[in-house]
């Protein structure tokens, strides 16, 4: 359980704690940065899978696939599996609210507002994003805050300017900030290129820098609310964010070691050989068919078929739809997720506050204040 600060609060040390964790999955994925985005592929489906499940909505890994490989789209809740599809393309694209915040704002809650939005269908270009709430974002923003504490500020000021009305949003507001934060511009100007995935989320690229994954952190041992605005909120937030970065310290080294075998599988092999090209395309898109692999790398839908069985072999792939026709095969990883066992629903989640505008800005002075004590004693200025 986290420490808290003198009055109740998070301290300055919970929150530090977890942007050191989330900094050294960071450095993972900078090092070798098809390591970081083979991580965010499916870590993106858990996070959605688990922000959905805090509504209150039953879902489970294994019942997006049903759903987009055809065959048992009746399976489950389809409202949840169309939410959790939505919500895992918003993430693994998911713009940036700081250099252009009308736009990923409006994105954001097209994909992952919730019913209404499913309803009137997740391709809808209709732009809804209230200015109104645009404005209280990007008040909120502290050109020195580290990425989570600026993710917590604009989420928040977010849910309180839209009185808590898309809490997915939210989740993914906080992942979009945080990964603007992290990412390294590009320069003035430039837009995120979103790209049609086949597979609905599952075979798309990454093009996010985010860590930390707050339905995840809520969702460890026991659903807990989202409540980004208020002191107990940020305080079980950062707990939970401390465990789950922890454990996917492992995970990313897990990516590592796939790419590391990935890439070791072409050599030696004749010149004409596309095993390496093949291992490649499912580095960038860890879920295809054999004919979008045919597509990616050049080659005939048989000889895509002969590299996947090949790789199968090796232990890159596993076939995920077990079946003999329009079959599947993602990484391990992502397997896992996707062909385990479903897991039974917790509890309900506990409903999260109504915002409170005078909570909420007493909780981040309380956080301001915890920070500015650790300086002090550090005897240096904040420097984000």
């Amino acid at each position: 359980m986290a420490k808290t600060s003198r009055s109740g609060g998070p301290s300055a040390l919970d929150l530090l704690r977890v942007e050191v964790l989330a900094a050294r999955i960071e450095a993972f994925g900078r090092a070798d940065p098809d390591a970081g985005n083979l991580w965010r592929s499916e870590l993106a489906v858990a996070e959605a899978v688990a922000s959905v499940a805090l509504e209150g909505r039953r879902l489970s890994e294994t019942e997006l696939l049903p759903r987009i490989a055809g065959g048992g789209s009746g399976q489950g809740d389809p409202v949840a599996g169309e939410l959790a599809l939505g919500l895992i393309r918003a993430l693994k694209m998911p713009g940036d609210p700081i250099a252009h915040p009308d736009k990923t704002i409006a994105r954001l809650e097209r994909l992952a507002g919730g019913l209404a939005e499913v309803e009137r269908g997740a391709n809808s270009e209709e732009v809804f994003a209230d200015p109104a709430a645009l404005a209280a974002c990007l008040s909120a923003l502290h050109p020195d805050d580290p990425p989570i504490l600026a993710a917590l500020r604009v989420s928040a000021a977010y849910g309180l300017a839209t009185e808590r009305a898309h809490p997915m949003v939210e989740r993914a507001l906080f992942m979009a900030v945080e990964s603007a934060r992290r990412r390294l511009t590009p320069g003035p100007g430039v837009v995120v290129a979103f790209e049609e995935d086949p597979m609905r989320g599952l075979s798309g690229r990454v093009d996010a820098d985010w860590v930390a994954t707050p339905a995840l952190a809520l969702s460890v041992g026991r659903y807990r609310p989202w409540s980004p605005g208020s002191v107990a909120g940020m305080t079980e937030l950062l707990d939970g964010l401390g465990t789950v970065l922890g454990m996917e310290i492992g995970r990313i080294g897990r990516a590592r070691d796939w790419l590391r075998r990935a890439r070791a599988c072409g050599e030696g092999r004749h010149g004409r050989s596309r095993l390496g090209d093949a291992a490649q395309a499912f580095a960038s898109a860890p879920c295809l068919t054999s004919n979008l692999l045919a597509e990616r790398i050049g080659v005939t839908p048989r000889g895509a078929t002969n590299l996947i069985d090949e790789l199968v072999s090796l232990g890159l792939l596993r076939e995920i739809t077990r079946r003999r026709t329009a079959r599947i095969w993602s990484v391990p990883g992502l397997a896992e997720r996707l062909a385990a066992r479903p897991r039974r629903a917790g509890p309900a989640p506990t409903p999260a506050p109504q915002p409170d505008p005078e909570a909420m800005t007493r909780a981040f002075a309380e956080l301001d204040a915890a920070l500015g004590r650790a300086d002090a004693l550090l005897g240096r200025r904040r420097k984000g």
